[in-house]
């Protein structure tokens, strides 16, 4: 196993799907409630597409495939998904497809590029590297990936073709676009900092502002993609906490209520809580904004 291989590790929270269990259950429940009200107003919810799927621990596919007729779980790593449903039973069940996709336009390979390049660049310049040359050279690295991603709306329709499901659920999706990027970075950086800065902690906010400055403009997007693929409804599920935002997840929930001053979709929002990782006492509300398309 490479250092990337590892770094992916990191991502697998132990008995996440035992932990999930209420919040599961209560995610599921308000999908279930939106079929049933699009099917009340005489209007079908035959298909369902889940974005950045996962292993699907926060989903209830046994009871969802009673309410949908056809259910896509996209994700960009097809292995997590497959788990899921091996987990769940579902690896073989007829109504529910896994399509393979980066939402962002960014591939693994892209991610493992980064750390790589950046880690040979730390090779290369040894203890003559500098905090200001370690940020400059992430901030640099990050801007080649750039250049894959999805620029416009229209980069979506490969795999989100305009009205092609009844519903779309996203749920910390919007947060995780850059986890795996931003944690191998944090790895490199905590490295120049031991061993190179004397223990110095390196500033990550550059970093990170620059990360925020793509998200500003890209997640607006991506949501128009989304909003776009949906007949009658999106389910955004975003870690929310105004006082400490999360990355992400912030411009997610802006985004979705300026949709909705504009009069641009219907919305209702409620919370739910999520214990994501009762070990660590790393806990999230979430903001559930459910999206009826006007």
């Amino acid at each position: 196993m490479n250092i990337f291989e590892s770094i992916k590790k990191e991502f697998t929270i132990p008995n996440a799907y035992g932990n999930w269990k209420v919040y599961r259950r209560e995610l599921t429940d308000l999908i279930i409630q939106d079929a049933k009200k699009s099917r009340t107003a005489g209007k079908s919810c035959g298909s369902l597409a889940v974005l950045g799927a996962g292993p699907c621990n926060d989903l209830d596919l046994q009871r969802l495939i009673s309410h949908f007729g056809s259910i896509d779980l996209i994700d960009v790593d097809v292995d997590s998904v497959k788990e899921g449903l091996i987990n769940q039973g579902q690896e073989h069940c007829p109504s529910i497809h896994i399509k393979k996709a980066s939402l962002t336009g960014v591939e693994q390979e892209l991610t493992e590029r980064f750390f790589n390049r950046l880690y040979m660049y730390l090779v290369e310049k040894g203890r003559s590297v500098t905090e200001t040359d370690f940020i400059e050279r992430s901030i640099m690295e990050f801007k080649l990936v750039e250049q894959d991603m999805f620029k416009t709306s229209d980069d979506f329709t490969h795999i989100l073709p305009e009205k092609s499901y009844d519903m779309v659920v996203a749920a910390g999706l919007h947060s995780q676009l850059w986890s795996i990027l931003s944690y191998s970075w944090h790895i490199l950086s905590g490295n120049v900092s031991e061993q190179i800065l004397g223990g110095r902690t390196i500033d990550p906010e550059p970093f990170h502002d620059h990360i925020r400055e793509v998200d500003d403009k890209f997640i607006p997007v991506m949501n128009e993609a989304i909003l776009g693929s949906a007949k009658e409804r999106v389910l955004f599920s975003s870690e929310y906490d105004p006082n400490y935002p999360s990355e992400g997840a912030w411009q997610c929930i802006k985004d979705v209520r300026q949709r909705y001053t504009r009069g641009d979709i219907e919305l209702d929002e409620s919370t739910l809580e999520w214990p994501f990782y009762p070990e660590q006492r790393r806990k999230y509300t979430m903001l559930i904004q459910d999206i009826k398309m006007c």
